[in-house]
C-alpha cells in the first residue's frame, strides 16, 4: 500500500525538509507519494488523499497546524477522530518535532500519535504497511512503547536508538528542487552541545550525536562527482568532529555549501578560508542577547571579544553576518535589552566590523522540556516598545544595519499550540477562538 507523507507547508518548504526526505528514503520500495499546503493531490503520483489507506503527517511547526486544517477541509476528511467513521478513511498517523512537543491534544485527530525520532520506527512503520487489514494494524500500534492513541496514556517520550544515523536527500525529491538552491541536503548532527535555557534542541534530543561519518562523507564525495551544492543541516553544525573535513574536501573542488548556523566561538579563520572557497556569502551569528548578564543567565557562553573576534574574521575574509536576537528573555527588560543591542552594534560599528550585517530579531518563546518552559512570553507592548527602540537605535547607523523583527503574533500562536490541550487547542488551529 503506497503511504502517503502530509507536510503542511509549501512544496518548497516540504522539499527541503529532513523529516521528509527521511520518509522517502526509508519506505522507498512502497512508492510514497507527499501532499503539501499548495497541492491537493501527491506531488509525485497524484494520490489523493481521502482514497490513501495510509497517511502520515510530519509537522516541525506549531504554527503548521493551522495549514493541516485547509488540508483537511479541502480533502473533505473530518478533523476530529471521532467524526471520521471507522474504515471510511484513512488510517491517520503524526510525528515530528511539533508533535513530540505537545502530543496531547492531537489524540483528539489522529489515530495514533508517534513521539520520537524515525530510525527507530522504521521497521515498525513497514511491518504495518505489510499486514493487511486495520483492525492487524491498530492491534500492532497499540504494542508500540512511543504510540500514542485515544485509550492509551503515555508520558515518556522515546529518542532514538544510540548508534548510526545519517539523513541527506532523496533521490526522488531532488530533482525537484529546494529552498537551497537545489544543493544536496545532508544532515551531520542531531542535538547540541549546548544546554541554552531557552532552546529545545538539546532537551529534545537530550544529547549531541554525530551522523555516521562513512555515509556521511560518501554522499558528500557523490555530491562533489556530481557538481551539486551541499546543504549541511544540524543545531551544532562545527561540533561535528568530520565538519572541518567536508569543508576541506568541498573547498579543494571546489563545491557550493550552505550552512544552517554557527556558533560565534565556531568562526575561525581556518573556516572562514574554506567557507569563501565553497561559495558561502553570508553567515548566522546566533547572539541571543547583546547583553552579557542575561547571555550568562540563559548558558550561553559567549563573552562580547568571542562576538567581537567572529565579526572581524567574517569582515577581512568579505563574508556577510546575520546577527540573531531574541527579545524578551526571562527576567530581562526591554528597553534595557534594546540599548544593550544598539550598543553592540555602534561597537562593531567603531571597529568597522559591520559587512553587510542584517539583524534578525525574534520575540521568546517558551518551549517545552526546556527550563524555560514555564516562564511568560513579553507582552505585545514591551515587544513594541524594543523594536521601536532598536529601530530608533539603528538610524544613528545610516541603514548600515538591515533589521527583520518576527511577528510576534505568530510566537504567541506557536507557543499556544505547545501548552494548550484538549478542546482548547482544537478551537485554536480551526479558529474558533478569535482572542488575541
Amino acid at each position: 500500500m503506497r503511504p502517503v507523507l502530509i507536510y503542511p507547508e509549501n512544496r518548497d518548504i516540504a522539499l527541503s525538509n529532513l523529516a521528509v526526505h527521511w520518509f522517502f528514503n526509508a519506505f522507498e520500495k512502497y512508492s510514497p507519494d507527499l501532499i503539501t499546503l499548495d497541492s491537493e493531490t501527491g506531488v509525485i503520483h497524484g494520490s489523493r488523499l481521502d482514497r490513501s489507506p495510509f497517511v502520515f503527517v510530519s509537522v516541525s511547526y506549531g504554527l503548521s497546524f493551522f495549514n493541516l486544517v485547509k488540508i483537511f477541509e479541502r480533502s473533505r476528511i473530518p478533523l476530529l477522530k471521532k467524526d471520521r467513521e471507522k474504515g471510511m478513511f484513512p488510517i491517520l498517523i503524526a510525528g515530528g518535532v511539533a508533535v513530540m512537543l505537545n502530543p496531547e491534544p492531537l489524540k483528539l485527530i489522529f489515530d495514533a500519535v508517534f513521539t520520537g525520532e524515525g530510525e527507530c520506527m522504521e521497521q515498525d512503520i513497514i511491518s504495518m504497511l505489510e499486514l493487511g487489514t486495520r483492525e492487524e494494524v491498530f492491534d500492532l500500534i497499540g504494542r508500540f512503547p512511543y504510540a500514542l492513541t485515544g485509550g492509551k496514556d503515555h508520558s515518556e517520550y522515546v529518542c532514538a536508538k544510540a548508534g548510526s544515523f545519517c539523513v541527506s536527500s532523496s533521490p526522488v525529491l531532488h530533482s525537484m528542487g529546494n529552498c537551497f538552491n537545489d544543493r544536496n541536503i545532508i544532515e551531520i548532527s542531531r542535538g547540541c552541545t549546548g544546554k541554552c535555557r531557552f532552546c529545545a534542541a538539546s532537551y529534545v534530543y537530550r544529547t549531541f550525536r554525530e551522523a555516521g561519518r562513512p555515509e556521511v562523507m560518501s554522499r558528500v564525495e557523490s555530491s562533489i562527482e556530481k557538481g551539486e551544492g551541499i546543504a549541511l543541516m544540524g543545531a551544532s553544525l562545527a561540533s561535528c568532529s568530520f565538519f572541518d573535513e567536508i569543508l576541506e574536501k568541498c573547498a579543494s573542488v571546489p563545491v557550493s555549501i550552505s550552512l544552517s548556523s554557527l556558533k560565534a566561538a565556531e568562526i575561525t579563520e581556518s573556516r572562514a578560508v574554506l567557507l569563501k572557497k565553497c561559495g558561502v556569502k553570508t553567515v548566522t551569528v546566533a547572539v541571543e542577547s547583546a547583553d552579557e548578564v542575561t547571555r550568562k543567565a540563559i548558558l550561553k557562553n559567549l563573552s562580547k571579544e568571542t562576538i567581537f573576534n567572529a565579526m572581524d574574521v567574517l569582515k577581512r575574509h568579505d563574508l556577510r553576518s546575520r546577527i540573531y536576537i531574541i527579545a524578551g528573555l526571562p527576567s530581562t527588560e526591554p528597553v534595557t535589552e534594546a540599548e544593550a543591542l544598539i550598543n553592540l552594534l555602534e561597537e562593531l560599528d567603531r571597529r568597522k566590523l559591520l559587512n553587510g550585517t542584517d539583524l534578525s530579531v525574534a520575540p521568546f518563546a517558551p518551549k517545552p522540556f526546556t527550563p524555560y518552559q514555564n516562564e511568560q512570553m513579553m507582552s505585545k507592548k514591551e515587544y513594541k516598545i524594543f523594536s521601536d527602540t532598536v529601530r530608533k537605535g539603528l538610524l544613528k547607523l545610516d541603514s548600515r544595519v538591515k533589521a527583520e523583527f518576527f511577528p510576534y503574533r505568530e510566537s504567541v500562536l506557536d507557543v499556544m499550540c505547545g501548552q494548550l490541550k484538549g478542546d482548547d487547542f482544537i478551537k485554536m488551529i480551526k479558529g474558533e477562538d478569535k482572542g488575541d
